[in-house]
């Protein structure tokens, strides 16, 4: 657990009882603020007294929906009453077991006689009065362990009873208690009260859910997509083997293929149309390029929906042969072409000289494809790049591909290194529990500006109980990998005046695979730029960062 208390996802049933009353509660203009749902979740969590007076509506509506359990005073007492004979029956059971006991040993003993030698001289009487008496035996047991069976359920029943009865307050003539998904409930408020505490509560639920199955949704594309793909590219099967002696080529298989299914569930549209696009433009891209490289190559051509495969390919091609005339390696250079590619301008060219500028700025052929596709002026972006690197180099990182892809990222958004440095240096704390080398991860997270870094990391996690669920044989580390992926591109849950319709799979710039060290030397993807439009506003001609209403950065 990286933050808060409860940080399970909330998938619940939502009956249309939630709509009833959202409906009648807004007939009647009574509203439930997040702040005082909050406040009465927490008093109940915390079984505080006395509780603050809540109106019977906003009652109504947590109690149908199952945040909080309400009972009558007289249902409580009588709750209490059957609680207090739990010390009498836990009595009774012990007796009962002892006479069990008893009563199978005396079983046992007939049982033995009559498979004794000397049972055989016995005389017929006394052959007839032991099965007798053992058939009687078997029968008296069997009703014996029936009634204490019985008795054992109503101590569970009333152990279950009386842990609901210790949660309860009393309010009002009642008595409340919180439920479970009301504590899950309370744990989303609690993280997200920075900025949800004036909105409507039903208003919260609403958008959470949203997002929560926005979430689901792209990890149920995401496990077709690796079912369907993991055939049609037989090479990755020898990914490991080709790179680790074979120890590890069923996991980086299935973390390439994970990490790319959750790239192609962001893209809208349809699943098979998108999966025989992906292969067409895998087959399109130049085969001397690492398989990484290649995928991130085909997963932005499948996003550029726009233009023809065919098309595709041939800009591709001539981008990858002026990007390998200023160094970057064979290994690398389809990724870091196709990534230019998508920073098309609005004019119909491509930020190759933007690419040469910051190639001089940086060894990270990455990260200068990542700054060259901004549309902006050389020397603010170099400056906020310089800033960035000069913040992680502060705090004792050599200069490594990680920090020089972070410094990118971090650069092209919209937060001041001093703005940021806080929330990114307590996130790159949570992650060293899970990854190695966290620094481009922790980047991507802390770029989203309207998240507050317990939000993102909370977010996070539930990303990670969702993907467990998949059964994707991946590791913890390489989990929490692909949950940054996943939400990256989120924004915001409720905050209207922001962008209340931002979608995670709009963001045209993605987080992809996992980090690896070294200093220069790996070919493995980190960023990759999924599509881009054509806008001419905010100074942007071209590549565009999903910068709307306020929201910068790639992350949203």
């Amino acid at each position: 657990m990286l933050v808060g208390r409860g940080s399970a996802m909330v998938h619940a049933c939502w009956s249309t009882n939630h709509l009833r009353v959202a409906g009648l509660r807004a007939s009647r203009g009574l509203i439930m603020k997040c702040s005082e749902a909050r406040t009465l979740l927490s008093q109940l969590y915390d079984r505080e007294e006395p509780i603050i007076p809540v109106p019977s509506a906003d009652l109504e509506y947590l109690s149908v929906n199952n945040y909080v359990l309400k009972t009558t005073k007289e249902d409580y007492e009588k709750g209490v009453s059957d609680v207090a004979r739990i010390s009498q029956l836990l009595t009774q059971v012990d007796t009962e077991k002892s006479a069990e006991e008893q009563a199978k040993a005396a079983l046992q003993a007939d049982k033995r006689k009559e498979h004794s030698f000397l049972f055989h001289f016995e005389g017929r009487e006394g052959k007839d009065e032991l099965s007798e008496r053992i058939q009687k035996e078997t029968v008296a047991i069997f009703g014996e362990e029936s009634e204490l069976n019985q008795l054992e359920a109503n101590v569970s029943r009333l152990i279950q009873q009386k842990s609901t009865i210790d949660r309860m307050v009393a309010c009002d003539g009642e008595y409340l208690s919180i439920t479970g998904l009301g504590t899950l409930v309370f744990s989303d408020l609690s993280v997200r009260n920075y900025r949800v505490a004036d909105q409507e509560f039903p208003d919260f639920i609403t958008e959470i859910k949203a997002t929560y199955a926005e979430l689901r949704s792209i990890g149920d594309k995401a496990a077709s997509y690796v079912g369907w793909i993991r055939p049609q590219v037989p090479e990755i099967e020898d990914l490991g083997s080709s790179e680790n002696g074979g120890g590890d080529s069923d996991i980086l298989a299935r973390s390439l293929l994970w990490s790319t299914g959750i790239g192609l569930a962001k893209l809208p549209g349809d699943t098979v149309q998108i999966g025989d696009r992906f292969i067409e433009s895998l087959n399109a891209v130049p085969s001397d390029s690492m398989l990484p490289n290649r995928l991130m190559a085909a997963e932005i051509m499948t996003a550029a929906n726009s233009q023809d495969v065919g098309s595709l390919e041939s800009i591709l091609k001539n981008l990858d042969r002026q990007l390998r005339k200023q160094g970057v390696p064979n290994e690398q250079s389809a990724g870091a072409a196709a990534t230019i590619m998508a920073g098309r301008r609005f004019d119909g060219s491509y930020p190759v000289d933007q690419f040469v500028q910051f190639k001089h700025l940086t060894k990270s052929s990455e990260a200068a494809s990542i700054l060259a596709i901004m549309n902006v002026p050389y020397d603010g972006l170099s400056s906020r790049f310089q800033e960035f690197r000069s913040l992680f180099s502060s705090w004792g990182y050599m200069t490594s591909e990680d920090t020089e892809i972070a410094s990118a990222f971090l650069g092209i958004g919209e937060l001041s290194a001093a703005e940021v440095e806080a929330k990114l240096k307590y996130i790159i704390e949570q992650l060293q529990n899970y990854l190695e080398y966290p620094v481009v991860a922790a980047a991507i997270l802390a770029s989203i500006p309207v998240f507050e870094s317990h939000e993102v990391l909370d977010l996070m996690e539930k990303a990670v109980t969702l993907l467990t669920g998949y059964s994707t044989g991946l590791e913890r580390s390489q989990l929490v990998t692909l949950a940054v992926r996943m939400i990256h591109g989120v924004r915001n849950e409720i905050v209207r005046q922001i962008d209340p319709t931002a979608k995670i799979t709009g963001t045209p710039v993605q987080f992809t695979y996992g980090s690896h060290p070294g200093l220069f030397v790996r070919y493995y993807p980190v960023i990759i730029a999924h599509s881009s439009y054509h806008a001419t506003f905010s100074g942007m001609g071209g590549f565009h960062p999903a910068h709307s209403h306020g929201v910068g950065g790639f992350a949203g």
